[in-house]
């Protein structure tokens, strides 16, 4: 049936506006979509808002939010804009809100990151180098960027602060777990202490170890990751629900198209890429774009230096 300024499908009729087209699903939002689950409405803002269909988590938004495993991203901001709790189903391809047609699926493209380039030592050290010239952060800035810097200010933020021991327990539990160590109790109790920690949607200390996890997925170290994510993913309780659905996604290796673009800039040591990969991870949220970053260049740095000293690899390392 047919409602007053919305259609079916997305065929222009007179005097009636067609439904938005989604032009893009990331790869884990695909999977919900076209298995035509149903679900509710968990969160709105006014440019997007997330949704939970068959237990998988989707956030629907505009271009600008940029590409990532569970975005959604329409042509234009549809006329049906939910509200918290409103019934979210697929119907023949098209996304409906409370049963009324939201935007069509049609042929949209699905977004999944590139596979872990082939990368060098000489070229981590090279993209290192050009970060270190690049990602710069001020005395003052809010959030944890200035955690993944290879010199940091003595003089701390409140937050900085009080994070110091939990960065400090994420460069140690990365660095063992390179060795084949699992995590020590103590590091592992200051790591929790990061989730949750600082304002905003996702907090600073969520994004620190996301980012991490994300890098140490796209330099093909798979149990580095999972003992790095052992140490804490049993109290995402400490966070809120969008927070803790971002992280288990890190969790498998998946972030923000920016994210992964500033990530494989650096690992392949591409320098005339640096520059414009860290301004869009910058774009991100608040600060979430750079704490995010920060927990990257943390494992990369512990990364740089496990490969220099020709300590033995890990026996899923095959890229150098």
């Amino acid at each position: 049936m047919a409602l007053k300024g919305y259609i079916e499908t997305s065929v222009s009729r007179p005097g009636i506006r067609p439904l938005p087209t989604i032009r893009e699903m990331g790869l884990f939002a695909e999977k919900a979509l076209r298995s035509e689950s149903e679900g509710r409405v968990v969160a709105v803002f006014e440019n997007s808002f997330y949704a939970v269909l068959g237990g998988q988590w989707i956030c629907v938004g505009l271009p600008h939010l940029g590409s990532g495993p569970l975005h959604v991203l329409c042509e234009r901001r549809p006329l049906c804009w939910p509200a918290i709790d409103a019934a979210v189903s697929v119907n023949r391809s098209t996304l409906c809100i409370d049963n009324r047609p939201l935007a069509t699926i049609g042929d949209a493209s699905i977004w999944r990151p590139v596979s872990a380039v082939c990368w060098t030592l000489a070229g981590l050290q090279r993209g290192l180098g050009a970060v270190d010239q690049s990602f710069l952060v001020g005395v003052a800035e809010e959030g944890l960027a200035s955690a993944g810097c290879a010199q940091r200010h003595e003089k701390l933020t409140p937050l900085v602060a009080v994070a110091a021991p939990g960065i400090a327990a994420l460069d140690r539990v990365i660095t063992n777990a390179l060795a084949g160590r699992a995590p020590l109790p103590a590091d592992s109790a200051e790591l929790v202490a990061l989730i949750g920690l600082g304002p905003g949607l996702t907090p600073s200390g969520d994004d620190l170890l996301g980012g991490a996890l994300i890098a140490l997925a796209a330099l093909d170290l798979p149990k580095v990751r999972d003992l790095l994510w052992s140490a804490f993913r049993e109290h995402l309780d400490r966070t809120n629900d969008i927070s803790a659905t971002h992280l288990r996604t890190a969790a498998l290796g998946y972030g923000a198209a920016a994210m992964h673009a500033a990530i494989h800039t650096t690992i392949s040591g591409d320098i005339n890429r640096v520059a414009p990969a860290l301004a869009a991870v910058s774009a991100i949220g608040h600060s979430s774009g750079r704490d995010g970053f920060a927990g990257a260049l943390i494992a990369l740095r512990a990364i740089e230096r496990h490969f220099a000293r020709d300590e033995p690899r890990p026996p899923s390392f095959n890229r150098i």
